[in-house]
């Protein structure tokens, strides 16, 4: 499975048209990925025909080839607009987002010789923030909810599902990306987060914020036969999984991440965060 890092390949090409706003600028962008797919063909069929044809190469176009059909699902999401967060600019939740990205997998990737496609699920919650919306007001705490979603968008990839759940809470969905690669995107959000200070009403404040990530493994050969409806069924287990791994880490004293871990007691977990909160 690929890091999360090395997932960036065709960032250059779209940083223009999906930038901090997370806004798509008229059809350039369709323009661009058609232009981009139709090099992909040709490079691939260049090299059959030289005979030049290494897996390593082959491995990347697909990935690439990937990233486009992905960059494109969301596209027109975000053209549609009515989808948007008009407060924070990232996606409203949708159950069929899961359905989509998988779908894009199934296009691209059911040549690839792996047994399964994994995607990492994250969901972030801002530590303390009723608390701090009932003292500094609600226009407070909107500074805080925009400045933690561009925080998010400047550092995720143009494949990524940045997504407003509600309140407080953010997920995000990273495509193509194993736990290795989502710690190490969580340990670059959780630098940027160190960073939010603030001063309302003469008082300096610290906001902090708290993670969970789950894992969802999907075998590539049951790719084609997967439905809707079972997709929106993983897609609940998933994002429980994230909100059990997330209670954790505000137990263990927030401003921090944990991993879901099928062996913890979660109900436990639940139980003595709300009795203590």
């Amino acid at each position: 499975m690929v890091d999360y890092v090395q997932l960036t390949t065709i960032n250059p090409l779209y940083d223009t048209d999906i930038g901090m706003s997370g806004k798509v600028k008229g059809d350039k962008s369709e323009r661009e990925l058609g232009s981009f797919d139709l090099n992909i063909i040709s490079i691939m069929t260049h090299l059959y025909k030289c005979d030049a044809v290494e897996d390593e190469v082959m491995e990347t176009l697909r990935k690439l080839n990937f990233e486009y059909h992905t960059l494109l699902d969301k596209n027109r999401i975000l053209e549609q607009k009515i989808d948007i967060d008009a407060k924070t600019n990232l996606l409203k939740y949708r159950d069929d987002y899961l359905t989509m990205i998988i779908k894009s997998a199934s296009r691209i990737l059911g040549i690839v010789q792996r047994e399964t496609y994994t995607i990492s699920y994250i969901r972030f919650d801002i530590d303390d923030f009723a608390r701090l919306n009932n003292r500094f007001g609600h226009d407070k705490g909107d500074i805080v909810l925009v400045d933690l979603a561009n925080i998010l968008k400047a550092n995720s990839r143009p494949t990524d599902y940045l997504i407003r759940f509600g309140g407080e809470e953010f997920d995000v969905i990273l495509p193509a990306t194993d736990l290795r690669g989502a710690t190490s995107y969580l340990n670059k959000i959780f630098k940027k987060t160190s960073n939010m200070r603030y001063v309302f009403e003469g008082t300096e404040i610290q906001v902090t914020v708290s993670a969970g990530v789950a894992r969802l493994s999907i075998k590539l050969k049951n790719l084609r036969r997967i439905n809707g409806d079972y997709m929106k069924r993983e897609y609940l287990k998933i994002q429980k999984a994230a909100d059990d791994a997330l209670y954790d880490a505000k137990l263990s004293g927030k401003n921090q991440y944990k991993i879901y871990n099928k062996k913890n007691d979660y109900k436990e977990i639940r139980r003595r965060y709300l009795e203590i909160n």
